[in-house]
């Protein structure tokens, strides 16, 4: 009795919907228009998502693990070395926690002989 209930089920539905619904295949001009709006969303979305590569390691320099915090100082160092666009910015970081957090010494002259070896100066000291 219910062998074929399913499949005579179905095709009841395509039949009562068939003639009123709309194709699924749409003309060059809308596809056009829908890549061109997709790109222009996208484009927007990157612009206010895009953040310095810098801001996610920055945040690491607090970490209580001596190897987490010395990791994070190498590679804003080298981020700074190699891309003088954010050598100021990350350079700010560094001073500013080494300022805020004299009272670990060690960590400190981690910053200042890490910024000597890739030979990163302070604002203050680049406009002398």
């Amino acid at each position: 009795m219910f062998k074929n209930a399913n499949k005579k089920i179905l095709e009841f539905f395509k039949l009562w919907w068939s003639k009123d619904a709309p194709s699924d295949e749409i003309t060059p001009k809308q596809a056009n228009a829908i890549q061109k709006t997709s790109y222009i969303i996208s484009k927007k979305e990157f612009e206010k998502s895009c953040t310095p590569p810098y801001v996610a390691i920055a945040a690491q320099l607090g970490s209580d693990k001596q190897q987490i915090f010395e990791a994070a100082v190498f590679y804003l160092c080298t981020i700074a070395f190699n891309e003088p666009k954010y050598q100021n910015a990350i350079v700010h970081i560094l001073d500013s926690y080494a300022d805020e957090h004299k009272k670990f010494a060690e960590r400190t002259d981690y910053i200042n002989n890490m910024k000597k070896k890739f030979h990163l100066k302070s604002s203050f000291e680049q406009q002398l």
